[in-house]
């Protein structure tokens, strides 16, 4: 999922995400292992980061004007806020915890699933992953064909140009117009 998101933005885009990522990925790691503290797994941490960098990325129109360092703090913003919600999920199942000793022993697992999923099963959950393909499918097959060109077959602007005889500047775009109809349509159904 998070290369598909990175997917939708232009390469410019592309590459400033990835030197915010590579800048300042560990010490958000760092900062959201602080924010959750010692009894939480080191792994939820990552987990919040990577959901606050797919964050940036699904609104990134929004975002984009920003400086590296409006980003930076943005990034920290959204990790904090990932964190508290994590406390917020933690406190309702430790409350609802009392009331599990009703639950059969076999349905404990699913219900704990259920009241406190992790920030990975949110950001690769199979309604995601069936919500992308979807959107995928509604574009015009010009555009489809060369974003799963660029996605599934890793072809570079030239390779893809050469395949479908058409220009570089054409493929660009295609890929352009493809990835803004990708991010409007996953906001709208966001929205929905």
């Amino acid at each position: 999922m998070f290369a598909i998101l990175l997917m939708t933005l232009s390469d410019e885009e592309q590459n400033r995400v990835r030197i915010l990522w590579q800048e300042n990925g560990s010490a958000l790691v760092q900062y959201a292992r602080k924010e959750l503290g010692a009894s939480v797994s080191p792994d939820v941490a990552e987990d919040i980061v990577s959901e606050a960098f797919a964050q940036l990325m699904t609104h990134y129109e929004r975002y984009g004007s920003r400086t590296d360092a409006q980003m930076k703090g943005l990034l920290f913003r959204i990790v904090r806020n990932l964190c508290m919600d994590a406390h917020r999920r933690r406190k309702r199942s430790s409350a609802v915890s009392s009331d599990a000793e009703f639950i059969p022993d076999e349905e404990k697992d699913s219900f704990a699933l259920i009241m406190d999923p992790s920030p990975e099963d949110l950001l690769i959950s199979e309604e995601n992953i069936r919500r992308m393909k979807a959107i995928f499918r509604s574009l015009s097959p010009a555009l489809r064909e060369v974003l799963e060109m660029k996605l599934n077959e890793e072809m570079t602007d030239g390779e893809i140009a050469k395949e479908l005889h058409i220009t570089k500047h054409i493929v660009q775009q295609r890929l352009a117009r493809a990835r803004k109809a990708v991010r409007i349509k996953w906001e709208a159904e966001e929205h929905e």
